[in-house]
């Protein structure tokens, strides 16, 4: 099977606990609203838990009327965590990949104030004739969607309102 992968990274003006406490658990909808033809995540269902334990489950609805199923594989809280995707039921991700494999991860800097996050996302194809247009999928349009999402987690974890209580955490 030929898998497809991005990633990205960003610098956060936060320790790797408030920044991991941001993304892990977060809403999805507050991150991935959608970039060019790829739709937003409208919502969760059939959530199993808190969404910090290996095991757990959810269904993520999105704007075209599809929906995938995530699953949790590894978590380590202000370090690590990562999941899979598959059973796409729409658009070309139905069509061009059998699943996905994500992982982020969260590396200390600045003496532990600020946090490099490194996210990767890999689709694996459902077929040589699918690759390649997985290959545009995944090098292209999902490496921006991805940018984007981790863009909004930066402003919303180094926002004023969001760094005051962290300096309150961490107190």
């Amino acid at each position: 099977m030929t898998t497809f992968s991005a990633t990205v990274q960003t610098r956060i003006k936060a320790p790797p606990a408030l920044a991991f406490q941001h993304i892990a658990p977060m809403d999805p909808r507050a991150l991935f609203t959608g970039y060019g033809p790829l739709p937003a995540v409208t919502g969760t269902l059939d959530q199993t838990g808190a969404w910090d334990t290996p095991g757990q489950t959810r269904t993520v609805a999105l704007s075209d009327g599809s929906s995938a199923q995530e699953g949790l594989k590894h978590y380590h809280p202000a370090q690590y965590f990562s999941y899979t995707v598959g059973s796409f039921t729409g658009g070309a991700l139905h069509w061009l990949a059998t699943g996905a494999d994500g992982a982020w991860w969260f590396d200390p800097q600045a003496g532990g104030t600020q946090t490099t996050v490194h996210w990767r996302h890999a689709f694996h194809a459902r077929s040589k004739w699918a690759a390649p247009v997985l290959w545009l999928l995944a090098s292209v349009l999902w490496r921006g969607y991805m940018r984007k999402a981790l863009q909004l987690a930066k402003m919303q974890i180094e926002s004023p309102a969001r760094a005051a209580a962290g300096s309150e955490l961490s107190a």
